[in-house]
């Protein structure tokens, strides 16, 4: 019975941590992640007001210690996931569309490209069979 009541003793000890834990020991996030899709992940980095400042869609990554990236987005998947987030009006007026092809060191994963509006700058990290990630940040 002692060693019962240790055991569950010890486990309570060592239960994970909530967001509220969180919370109380560092305060507010800057940042919050949400399934949009299955498999696909939206993260939202906030400025001090509360502010969306950045959107990143990527894929979710699997529950594992391990977090390799294998998977890509299609490009269909990201437009209906890009509108509903900032749809068209609320970017403002396309300015102008960018090839980017650059070098990063050490794993060479810069290549993509980049949409300019108004209000909005959007970039499309290139995978092989789609995109790796886009990045939505507001302008100031």
């Amino acid at each position: 019975m002692k060693t019962l009541l240790i055991i569950l003793l010890t486990c309570t000890a060592v239960a994970a941590q909530t967001k509220d834990d969180l919370r109380k020991k560092y305060g507010e996030p800057v940042s919050e992640t949400f399934v949009v899709r299955s498999g696909i992940v939206v993260t939202a980095t906030y400025a001090p007001t509360g502010q969306i400042k950045e959107l990143l869609i990527a894929p979710q990554p699997p529950s594992a210690l391990i977090k390799s990236k294998t998977r890509t987005l299609s490009d269909d998947t990201l437009k209906e996931i890009i509108d509903n987030l900032v749809p068209s009006k609320e970017r403002g007026k396309y300015l102008m569309g960018t090839l980017i092809d650059l070098t990063c060191l050490p794993q060479d994963d810069c290549n993509g490209s980049s949409e300019d509006y108004e209000k909005v700058a959007i970039y499309y990290n290139a995978g092989k069979d789609g995109a790796n990630y886009v990045v939505i940040q507001w302008k100031k």
